[in-house]
């Protein structure tokens, strides 16, 4: 019997190939890194352990937490959440709350945000519009200038396109049922029962980080047989008819090897997948797979002396500094940390291939971190003890406006294959958080089992699943 091939080692493919091998299904599990996890892994140095950035661990789906509570048991930690935002060198709290905010940026400029929204609320009560960009959105929910003080310059720096040229739909995503008002209420009141996802104050993460998850489910999937492939880069699709018939991988050493299935499911990004197709597909289908772009992202992670700051991470809005967002792991869970002494932090920047940030050596890099850190004030640049760097291309879908025509295009294209089914975040080319992906690879997979289930619909609500309480778990410790 052919095994059914994943390709792609992140969330959506090692939830697909764990669902697989827990009904005995033969499954091959191809990974082009060394190690599983995708951007969830973990990484070690020096005693010390890192994420690819801050990864929180929250969901209203019962199955998806039952999933990470009985595979980890009592290394899933309950830990309370800081964030806050950098601007105009000052932290704010985020959510807002509206004391801080309103001393912060002083009483004149919080009396111009109120203004600001109260007469955008007159003005769509009287002549409403659709939003068509993140900016229109973003607006309409908060007043431009707040939007122009706590939106506009992170958002412009992760996705390194104009706010205009984001598509709504991806801020209904990210803070749907959010406003200025509903923040507002939220932060005096602390009404019970369901909270806007934005306010969640409490998620459970891994005692050893987020890819301790996903290295417990690979055990898992060989333990019931399954096979995972590392250092492997998927470089074609082989297809005849209305099938896929083989996968090209080239191997670590350079040589290649083909590999058959029954059924495929691909988390790797629908891009590349599109184009290594063999026969190769139609021009129009070529250009449509060209016409998406994806966002790389670039961790220069350091052990640092002490515990900087209390956050489990900082969004960074100063228009000061290249750095987007920094992630404290002690905060997380102190046993990331190596000792009492150090903390693992990663500081963020997001760019393309080939840009200012991109080009610079790991060296360069990891002096314009502790640079922007100390231009921050949030730590001198003599308390970095050593540093790294670790690069990740194609790894956020960029939700440009008029990427829809491009992706009905590869829909239409794809669809026509029986046993081809992209999953994920990069293979679906859909902003999915985490345990979307992993309902992705689930329900793709139980389709090869016998159900019918439609794996686009996930998250088609633009919901972000976290509402409601966390269970009472272990603490952080």
């Amino acid at each position: 019997m052919e095994p059914v091939v994943v390709i792609g080692a992140g969330p959506s493919g090692l939830a697909a190939a764990y669902e697989l091998a827990t009904h005995s299904t033969p499954v091959v599990l191809l990974e082009q890194l060394p190690q599983v996890g995708g951007l969830s892994r973990t990484l070690q140095k020096d005693g010390a352990r890192f994420d690819v950035g801050p990864h929180r661990f929250f969901t209203k789906n019962t199955e998806v937490f039952d999933l990470w509570k009985n595979l980890l048991q009592e290394d899933l930690l309950s830990v309370p959440r800081l964030t806050r935002i950098f601007y105009n060198k000052k932290f704010f709290y985020y959510p807002l709350a509206p004391m801080n905010a309103l001393f912060g940026v002083g009483p004149l400029e919080a009396g111009q945000i109120f203004l600001s929204y109260f007469s955008n609320r007159v003005k769509e009560r009287f002549s409403p519009t659709q939003p068509v960009s993140f900016e229109d959105w973003v607006v309409s929910q908060f007043g431009r200038r707040l939007f122009e003080i706590f939106f506009k310059t992170y958002t412009e720096k992760v996705w390194g396109i104009p706010c205009t040229q984001i598509g709504a739909d991806w801020a209904g995503q990210r803070i749907k049922g959010l406003s200025l008002w509903t923040a507002f209420v939220n932060s005096v009141f602390k009404p019970q029962g369901n909270k806007i996802k934005s306010l969640v104050d409490e998620f459970v993460f891994p005692r050893l980080g987020a890819g301790m998850f996903y290295e417990t489910m690979a055990r898992h999937i060989e333990q019931h047989g399954g096979k995972i492939l590392l250092g492997r880069t998927v470089t074609g699709f082989r297809h005849e008819g209305d099938r896929i018939r083989s996968v090209v991988a080239r191997n670590g050493d350079g040589s290649t090897e083909e590999i058959e299935g029954s059924a495929f499911l691909t988390s790797a990004p629908l891009t590349e997948n599109v184009m290594g197709f063999l026969p190769q597909a139609p021009p129009e289908v070529m250009t449509a797979a060209q016409g998406l772009r994806y966002r790389s992202h670039v961790g220069v992670d350091l052990i640092v002396e002490g515990n900087p700051f209390p956050d489990n991470w900082i969004y960074v809005h100063s228009r000061e500094v290249n750095l987007a967002r920094v992630a404290n792991y002690r905060n997380f869970s102190a046993a990331m940390a190596p000792d009492e002494r150090r903390t693992p932090i990663t500081v963020e920047y997001f760019c393309f291939p080939g840009d200012a940030i991109m080009s610079r050596s790991d060296e360069e890099l990891v002096e314009l971190a502790k640079t922007e850190m100390h231009r921050m004030k949030v730590m001198k640049p003599d308390q970095v003890l050593s540093g790294f760097v670790l690069r990740n291309e194609k790894a956020y879908p960029v939700i440009e406006l008029g990427y829809e025509t491009h992706m009905n295009v590869l829909r239409r294209y794809i669809g026509q294959f029986r046993n081809f089914q992209p999953i994920g975040r990069c293979g679906m080319f859909r902003y999915n958080n985490q345990d979307h992906a992993i309902v992705t690879g689930l329900l793709a997979a139980r389709n090869l089992l016998g159900s019918k289930y439609d794996v686009w619909s996930v998250n088609i609500e633009a919901e972000y699943h976290e509402s409601g309480e966390v269970p009472p778990l272990n603490q952080s410790h």
